[in-house]
């Protein structure tokens, strides 16, 4: 997840290989926390309901703040905010109406509000543990101080004190972060693409790994607080089917169970997280994001199971989705849905979460529905259009299927760029902030799938489309990986620091994986595998998601192929169940005789009346298939002969991955 693992991993490697150790405030200005020199980012300002307005004077992250600082030479408040974020909430109630706060922070700093979900990038560089993230930082973006929620009494000492210690410091304080700037620099040109094959013993070590971090008692992949790993339970039911081993099947449905303790009996839907390590105390908003990740999780256990209790937990969250989160009129996904009705219209009085979802259906629509925040994110957006097209594979609803492809189709026509890319949103009808990776790697994505859904080249040609412009735009060619932004000589405080997302970059090897696969394109395997080679190495590799990345990179999937005229209601049976059945990480292909080529690698088909389905590796395909509904037998009958045929690309003794998390 976004909250987990990047952070850690940016603030490790700049402490670590930046020598940002060497510049620290003394210890009596850090009330709550304190971070030594980083970088900046915000975004466009501002929570979108209806509370009491604050004096303060908010600025949007963006130059016009960044050069009144320095010409005031005034020191920056930045305020890493959430539409959902409960205690952002609180703060903007207590603190940001304090009287002596809104004096102080108008008169003598420069405040900025960034909305993090518009500004992923930002909150990479700037979050602190969690929401809010409160932030004093020099005029040149440079973190001097940070803390979460504060109290008005210590927002003021904080503010004080910071612009003492800076009006004390200055000028050591500019050497430094001068000289912190050049070993950045220094570091960036050295850098070095990390060399070495990718072995197949790389992933026992991966699953040792995850082993280590296994909760056998209430589930999941680490300790409190308890957030949702889907990429862990993926990795984990693949595992299982290619390797029966009842362990690993165990260890995902436990962990299914368990993580319930998350979900809304009521509307359906997750809530974000939990404190404690038994999945309780849950903090009650719901992304957008986690939807359309569970919704996998659990079609998935669904799909190994048979039971009807996952099938129900996909059909309720894909409902609550549905209800309010989906713009029915215009098409895409509303970003989130907060944790607390505040200042409910019917009851005028603010409710907790707690209080509120434990609350039957009659009585919620009595006090009033929390806030929903209609912005509609690429990224996010790209995950659920995924989630929803594989729903409609298994439970077959046209209506959801149809749903997600025209949301698919608007966000490119009106997000996508030549030579820029796609933005990450709307703002007033206007694409706005483009230069995103993740926005690229889900969206190209959500293309393959709906390739695999509709068998239509357009979505292969745009997700190409996309993909070239993250090697151009994104690519580090000395370092290797891909950076997170789009690299800018005009990029504010710490926006200016190269961050790699490894949990992105390894999003990407597997979609540079799936279109080798599809297009037999050498190229794209090369790409996938300097992803790998940078990844494995890193300091605090994202573990189930480097897995599922190598697994993909070694083994050639399953491919299920129909061969026959698409207009044909029999050959669209056939297609349609072959996208029903299981087999993690198969690729589903329709050949019409009449317009596509009948190879797939070194596999011909025959040019035959048809229609006929083909279930094939790289080298073997079964007999022809010819009936849909003989298809899930013939499946499990030849999965043997398959799975014996799968061999991975590349053999040899292997050099362990690295284990630092």
């Amino acid at each position: 997840m976004r909250e987990q693992g990047d952070n850690l991993h940016l603030e490790e490697s700049a402490m670590t290989h930046f020598g940002l150790h060497d510049f620290r405030i003394p210890r009596f200005i850090c009330l709550v926390s304190c971070v030594v020199l980083w970088l900046t980012t915000s975004g466009l300002a501002g929570d979108q309901r209806e509370i009491p307005a604050p004096a303060i004077h908010w600025a949007a992250w963006g130059a016009g703040a960044f050069e009144r600082a320095q010409a005031e030479d005034k020191l920056i408040l930045l305020d890493l905010t959430a539409v959902w974020c409960h205690a952002c909430h609180v703060m903007d109630e207590t603190t940001y109406v304090d009287p002596a706060v809104v004096t102080l922070l108008n008169a003598e700093f420069i405040p900025v509000r960034v909305e993090t979900d518009q500004h992923p990038d930002i909150a990479a560089r700037y979050k602190h543990g969690g929401w809010p993230t409160t932030s004093v930082l020099l005029p040149s973006g440079e973190i001097l101080f940070q803390a979460n929620a504060l109290t008005p009494e210590d927002m003021l000492e904080v503010l004080r004190t910071s612009d003492t210690f800076y009006r004390e410091n200055k000028r050591d304080m500019a050497e430094r972060v001068a000289r912190i700037w050049e070993k950045v620099e220094s570091a960036q040109r050295a850098s070095r693409q990390p060399q070495g094959h990718i072995y197949p013993e790389m992933l026992p070590q991966i699953l040792e790994m995850m082993k280590h971090e296994y909760d056998p008692v209430s589930g999941g992949f680490r300790d409190a607080p308890k957030f949702f790993e889907p990429e862990a339970i993926s990795l984990a039911f693949s595992h299982h089917f290619w390797h029966p081993d009842s362990e690993w099947r165990q260890m995902a449905l436990l962990t299914l169970d368990q993580q319930m303790k998350l979900h809304d009996p009521v509307w359906g839907g997750f809530f974000r997280y939990a404190e404690k390590a038994d999945w309780s105390h849950p903090h009650y908003e719901k992304l957008l994001s986690i939807q359309a990740t569970n919704l996998l999780n659990y079609l998935e256990a669904y799909q190994v199971t048979g039971l009807a209790q996952y099938r129900e937990i996909v059909e309720q969250t894909m409902g609550y989705v549905m209800r309010f989160l989906a713009d029915r009129e215009q098409g895409g996904f509303y970003a989130s849905q907060d944790a607390d009705v505040r200042y409910a219209e019917r009851s005028g009085a603010a409710i907790p979460g707690d209080e509120f979802f434990a609350l039957d259906e009659s009585q919620r629509s009595a006090v009033g529905i929390p806030f929903v925040d209609r912005t509609k994110l690429t990224d996010w957006n790209a995950l659920m259009v995924k989630a929803a097209l594989r729903v409609s594979h298994v439970l077959g609803n046209t209506q959801t299927r149809e749903f997600a492809l025209s949301t698919l189709d608007r966000l490119y026509k009106e997000r996508y760029q030549p030579g820029r890319g796609l933005a990450h949103l709307l703002h007033e009808g206007h694409p706005r902030e483009f230069g995103l990776l993740a926005d690229q790697v889900f969206f190209a994505d959500a293309l393959l799938e709906a390739f695999l859904t509709t068998g239509s080249s357009q979505y292969l040609d745009q997700a190409e489309t996309i993909t070239e412009d993250v090697i151009r735009l994104f690519e580090d060619g000395q370092g290797g990986g891909y950076f997170d932004r789009t690299p800018s000589a005009s990029s504010l405080g710490l926006l200016k620091f190269p961050h790699k997302d490894l949990q992105v970059n390894a999003a990407l090897s597997l979609v540079f994986s799936d279109l080798f696969y599809l297009t037999r394109n050498p190229r794209y395997r090369e790409r996938a595998e300097t992803i790998l080679q940078m990844v494995v190495v890193a300091g605090s590799m994202p573990v189930a998601q480097t897995g599922r990345a190598l697994h993909r990179f070694l083994y050639y999937p399953v491919h299920i192929v129909v061969v026959g005229e698409k207009s044909q209601v029999a050959a669209q049976r056939l297609f349609d169940r072959s996208l029903a059945v299981y087999a993690p990480g198969k690729l589903v292909r329709f050949l019409d005789p009449r317009v596509d080529s009948l190879s797939i690698g070194e596999v011909n088909f025959p040019k035959v009346t048809g229609p006929f389905a083909y279930v094939c590796t790289d080298r073997l395909c079964s007999s022809p298939i010819a009936r849909a509904e003989e298809l899930p037998d013939r499946f499990r009958e030849i999965f043997t002969a398959l799975t014996e045929a799968r061999k991975p690309f590349s053999t040899g003794n292997a050099p362990p991955v690295s284990t630092t998390r």
